[in-house]
Formats: C-alpha cells, structure tokens, sequence
C-alpha cells in the first residue's frame, strides 16, 4: 500500500475512533437519536473527515440501515441496546467503526468486543475468510451466546464501503485469502442465540446506481449528488433537505426508485425482535495489523 494511501486510511479511522470518545461522554437516555446523529456528523467534519454513510444508529433488536429521519422524535431509553455505526472517510479511503452504549452492563457488548480481540489477532497475510470466521463463531459459542447470522464483515477500498468477499460471522468453506494491504471491517452482531434479520420496510438510506433519464428537476438535482457531491457512497433523505424542499425529495426519490437509479437500504430488524449489540473495527492486513479505528494504533 503506497504511504499516502495508508496514511489516508489511518486518518479516516483515527477520525471515526476520536468521535466515538467524545460521543461516548455524551450519550445518555433522553436523547434524541436526530441530535445523536447530528453530533457525530458534524464532528466527522470538523475533524476533517466526510460521513462515508449516514450515521447508523439502531436500537435494541434493530441491527442496521437505521438512521434517523429529519422528523424522528426518538430517544434513548434506559437499558436499550444503541448501536452506533459511524463511517469515515479521507479522500474515498474509509474508517468503518461500531460500538453498542447501553446504560446497564450487558453481556452481548461484552462479547462482540472480544469477538473482535480473538479475531484480530489472526489478522495477517494469508489468513483466509474461513480461518476468521471460525474464530468469530467459536468465540461467540464460547461465551454462551449466538450471532446475527445472516449479516457478515466486508472489505473496504477507495469509494467502496462494502466490498467482496464478504467475512460471514459463522463458520464457512471460503478458501479466499488475504494478502498484505488489503483492508477489511470486521463487524459481530451479537445474540442471546442465533437470529437472522429481515428488511423492515423503512427506508432513509439511498446510494447511486447509475444515471437514468427522469422528469422532475429535483430528480435530476439529487441524482447528481448522488453521484458527484457523495461519490456514489450511502446519502440519508434529510441531508438533501438542505438542498430541496421535503415533499419534492419524496417525489423524486420515488421517481429515482422506479426507474432503477437509487439502492435503497431498508432498515434490518431481528426477524423475532432479539435485541442485538455490535462492534466493528477497520484493519489493514499486516505481519501486525493495522486497527485504524482504535486510538492506540
């Protein structure tokens, strides 16, 4: 990896894990999940990193793809599971970080951090994706617990937020190996016993697909966004409200829907309400690996 590059990608995660230390000192029950969300996007910016995605922040049984709405009244109550899954990134190169808050001690935070310990251990090259999710698998069957089995870690490259292969969180037969330079995320969600999660139906995230002919100005407006302004990454509908009025975002959203030029990403819920915690860190493949989103690094 050339040294910009990397030290792009230290950046982008050193951003991600400075925000995570001051959101941590802040978060508490009573809070609105639209202020928790513009807390860590402003801070991304002032830090001098760009929102890789909307923020994720998805309580209790909820596993991914919520972010709130420019509407959302939602706080945190006490005792709920609050993942919080905040991309970074510097010039396309990204820092891919999650952490679960709860205001009471839970077992499930506990495991997926050490699920990431065990696992970046073996982080090096020639590690293979079976080799890692085994790891995943036997540290979470260790504690007593099961996982989200249906949700995998992924690999990162400039402008790409989830890359192929994807790091199932169970045991597998992928013989795809890692060599030197290559940059993965890897993310558990953690279960009482093993759940899968199923598309809700919400949907506040959009991502470029690709240009297609459409009516409405405002439709062409976001489509461009879309695709210059946010790099083809992940966008939620309330930062185009900065941009065009709330009713015509609805309408051209539908429109760019339709025609096939927005992916959309409902929001993941356990399929029997399970409550679910996660953790995610971004390492770049080395003899000693390199987590760009742990601090200490």
């Amino acid at each position: 990896m050339e040294k910009a590059v990397l030290e792009k990608y230290r950046k982008a995660g050193r951003i991600a894990a400075e925000v995570r230390q001051e959101i941590e000192k802040k978060i508490r029950p009573g809070l609105k999940l639209l202020d928790l969300a513009g807390m860590i996007e402003s801070l991304t910016e002032q830090k001098g990193g760009k929102p890789a995605f909307p923020v994720n922040i998805s309580l209790n049984e909820i596993a991914a793809h919520y972010t709130p709405s420019a509407a959302d009244t939602r706080v945190i109550e006490p005792g709920d599971l609050v993942k919080i899954d905040i991309g970074t990134h510097v010039d396309g190169y990204i820092g891919d970080l999650a952490f679960t808050y709860c205001s009471e001690k839970s077992p499930l935070i506990d495991c997926a951090w050490k699920v990431l310990e065990n696992a970046v251990k073996i982080i090096k090259p020639g590690v293979s994706v079976a080799e890692i999710s085994e790891v995943i698998e036997n540290t979470v069957k260790g504690e007593g617990l099961g996982l989200i089995v249906n949700l995998t870690g992924h690999t990162l490259d400039k402008y790409v937020f989830h890359g192929s292969p994807s790091i199932p969180n169970v045991k597998n037969e992928s013989e795809h190996v890692f060599k030197e330079g290559d940059v993965i995320a890897l993310e558990p969600f953690i279960t009482e016993t093993n759940g899968f999660v199923k598309e809700s139906g919400v949907t506040e995230i959009y991502r470029y697909l690709m240009d297609r002919p459409v009516r409405l100005t405002e439709a062409r407006k976001i489509l461009a966004l879309a695709r210059d302004e946010y790099h083809q990454l992940p966008f939620a509908k309330r930062w185009l409200y900065k941009k065009i009025s709330p009713v015509k975002v609805s309408l051209a959203l539908r429109q760019l829907e339709a025609v096939g030029a927005l992916e959309t990403y409902p929001v993941l819920k356990e399929a029997e309400n399970k409550k679910i915690a996660q953790a995610e860190h971004t390492i770049i493949v080395a003899e000693k690996p390199i987590v760009t989103t742990r601090l200490v690094e």
